[in-house]
């Protein structure tokens, strides 16, 4: 029996070509009453009770199993030779992925082609963004005009920029490259939307509807364009930081939750809120059509 305290989504039960995991950021932590805890907030922490032929030692020798290696039959296989019942171990299994406190990775065949990010922009949140992005198995490189952005990458981020480049836009959307937006707006941060190129509504979309709420939004758009943000380096820092969050769960997830495509996340430290901001493709916009010319 799992009580759970985190946001619950329904997941499929584990792929057979999947590995199983638990969640590395949920600490394992056992409870008086044998039962194991994995995570210990009030919005993430799920409390796994052991099931009937089962007891506390069978709980953490199956939760031990769960580190990456095995995929669900080898899980049940190794499971059984230590005497654990199979119907139970794979009730454990199918809650315990219900909750998201484990998770189906692809099984690793060797090393991964480093993921590429281009970072461009010439302000402070470009070097922000850069400095972090080494921590993790990435390759990126930094440029500042549109002709580097010839040489490919898996995805870009258009940092400082209060407008982007329309040119470099149509340039990204047309090679169906994902590309992510990062500025500062009247000292606070802004970042996305991440756009992907065919799949989602694209920065001249958030545009058109701009201008459908202020018709003199293009005029102040001419003003913005080639204006860098100005902030404190906590908003600097804070906003980098969100930026590549977005970027990690783009390269290592299905990109169509990242949770920055068709929206905006504005960060306001000030009065210490994020507020998400929703945005739709314009039906005047062409960028369907244009990924799909440029990626014929």
């Amino acid at each position: 029996m799992i009580t759970a305290s985190r946001e619950t989504t329904t997941n499929p039960a584990p792929a057979e070509a999947a590995v199983l995991r638990v969640d590395p950021e949920l600490a394992v932590l056992e409870r008086s009453d044998g039962s194991l805890q994995l995570g210990w907030g009030p919005g993430t922490a799920t409390v796994v009770l052991p099931p009937q032929g089962m007891d506390s030692f069978d709980l953490g020798v199956l939760v031990r199993l769960l580190d990456g290696r095995l995929t669900l039959d080898e899980v049940l296989d190794v499971a059984a030779e230590r005497g654990l019942p199979s119907g139970r171990v794979r009730q454990v299994l199918d809650e315990l992925t219900a909750t998201g406190a484990v998770r189906q990775v692809p099984a690793s065949h060797g090393p991964a082609r480093p993921r590429r990010v281009r970072v461009h922009g010439s302000g402070p949140l470009a070097s922000a963004i850069v400095e972090d992005l080494p921590v993790w198995d990435v390759r990126w490189v930094r440029s500042s005009s549109g002709d580097e952005l010839q040489d490919p990458a898996d995805c870009v981020v258009l940092a400082d920029g209060q407008v982007p480049d329309p040119h470099l836009v149509n340039m990204l959307v047309r090679a169906g490259i994902p590309h992510l937006a990062v500025r500062i707006r009247d000292g606070r941060g802004i970042v996305g939307p991440f756009v992907l190129p065919g799949r989602s509504s694209c920065l001249r979309c958030a545009d058109l509807v701009r201008a459908d709420l202020d018709p003199s939004w293009p005029r102040l758009a001419s003003q913005l364009y080639g204006r860098q943000g100005h902030a404190g380096r906590a908003v600097t820092s804070a906003t980098a930081a969100m930026a590549v969050g977005q970027i990690e769960a783009f390269l290592s997830a299905d990109p169509s939750v990242t949770p920055a495509v068709d929206r905006t996340l504005e960060l306001d430290l000030r009065t210490h809120r994020i507020v998400t901001r929703r945005w739709f493709r314009h039906p005047r916009c062409d960028c369907s059509a244009i990924a799909r010319v440029g990626q014929a």
